[in-house]
């Protein structure tokens, strides 16, 4: 199973199964926690990382001590939460991936998710509301991609109407999120001024031709897909 090294399972379930197996199986992870085979794959990965620093646990909360000291020392936590705090960065699996790998260190949003939630279920992390002035649409659109890490452009299309589209567009240029479907045309996007009227037929999904009844010019506009993911972008 390629991508992450660890999942965001229970940690209890995997202390469970470290104490009842001698050997890990996809059959018998599937018979004791009542899962699916894709899932127990997923408890196999993750358990075997663990264990391969966390030996010798003699207590559930032991066990959860050395998993959040293992991330500690393997992902210098405390210099990617100390970034987070002093920025006023939300906590989120995306913004703990950049933070994490800013101090040079790989690591996907999936495996931050699973830090974040073994951090919270051992009881090692605590989170206050940071108080965010947003006084302009675009502020307030940042805002809600930031808090969440990343969300659908159909989601905010519903909240913001059509004016996310430009909103997204602008924030992109700025370097504030990522569009993933932008990417393949950024020389070309990066020079637009008027996401609805850019000169000549563009072909691509992110665009749409239309023709002037007037002057009988060819334009395109930006489409952005809704099931598009738009996420934060941290500097």
């Amino acid at each position: 199973m390629p991508g992450s090294n660890f999942y965001p399972l229970p940690l209890k379930n995997l202390y469970k199964l470290a104490t009842s197996m001698r050997e890990l199986d996809v059959n018998s992870i599937m018979s004791l926690l009542k899962v699916s085979k894709r899932k127990a794959e997923q408890y196999e990965k993750t358990l075997n990382w663990i264990l391969g620093r966390v030996k010798d646990a003699k207590s559930m909360d032991e066990f959860f001590e050395r998993v959040a000291e293992a991330l500690l020392s393997e992902y210098k936590l405390d210099k990617a939460f100390a970034l987070l705090m002093d920025r006023s960065i939300p906590l989120s699996p995306s913004s703990l991936s950049s933070a994490i790998r800013g101090n040079g260190m790989n690591i996907n949003d999936t495996e931050a998710k699973a830090i974040i939630s073994w951090l919270k279920e051992g009881g090692f992390l605590k989170e206050r509301r940071v108080p965010i002035l947003a006084l302009s649409l675009e502020e307030r659109v940042l805002e809600d991609i930031r808090s969440r890490g990343s969300l659908t452009y159909s989601s905010l299309r519903k909240v913001y109407g059509d004016s996310a589209r430009r909103i997204i567009f602008s924030l992109w240029k700025k370097g504030l999120v990522n569009v993933p479907s932008f990417e393949k045309y950024r020389k070309l996007l990066e020079s637009v001024e008027d996401i609805d009227r850019i000169p000549g037929n563009v072909s691509g999904k992110v665009f749409s031709t239309w023709q002037d009844r007037i002057s009988g010019e060819v334009y395109s506009e930006l489409v952005i897909p809704l099931r598009e993911r738009i996420s934060a972008r941290w500097h």
